[in-house]
């Protein structure tokens, strides 16, 4: 088996059902985002729109991409939601493994930000803006891109265990078959 790769909008679920998939079948998981963190040793909100600003936050996962590329070991990985729309990235996805687009209904993305307390509100020009429900839309307009470089689509508006369950009935029907 070769590496599994989950792409999607933000809150879609690559992470979580990405890390209980891995564990279940005994394979490395990597998150993206999370790799991004540690690297850079961001601490604060602050930290990380820095990096995302001044474009240290794409080519660091130009540069992660690569390195799992190089990695032989299968793996799952999950991607941070802009990794797929970057080019070099989405080289890299095409001839590293199978690319799962983890689709999810953007306002069931909103909740559970809500739920989680993820939202960001600013005050923009004196009008309160909900950034997370701004990312959310702006990454559904890309939908159409996630699903070209996709392999498989897995709908995910369900539980996080119904999530897990099709992912795994997925990969057995994939790679078993």
């Amino acid at each position: 088996m070769k590496k599994i790769i989950l792409i999607g909008i933000p809150n879609a679920g690559k992470s979580t059902l990405g890390r209980r998939a891995a564990e279940v079948l005994n394979m490395s998981f990597y998150d993206i985002d999370s790799i991004i963190i540690e690297n850079l040793k961001l601490e604060r909100l602050a930290d990380f729109t820095r990096i995302i600003l001044n474009g240290r936050f794409i080519k660091e996962q130009i540069k992660i991409m690569c390195d799992l590329f190089k990695n032989e070991k299968p793996a799952i990985i999950s991607t941070s939601a802009e990794t797929a729309l970057i080019h070099e990235c989405a080289v890299l996805m095409k001839n590293m493994g199978t690319i799962i687009h983890i689709k999810r209904d953007p306002e069931i993305s909103l909740a559970g930000m809500r739920e989680k307390k993820c939202s960001i509100v600013m005050e923009i020009n004196g009008e309160r803006v909900d950034t997370q429900k701004g990312v959310i839309e702006e990454y559904a307009k890309e939908i159409s891109a996630y699903e070209a470089l996709a392999d498989l689509t897995l709908e995910n508006n369900g539980t996080e265990d119904e999530g897990l369950e099709r992912l795994l009935k997925m990969l057995e029907q994939t790679f078993i078959n």
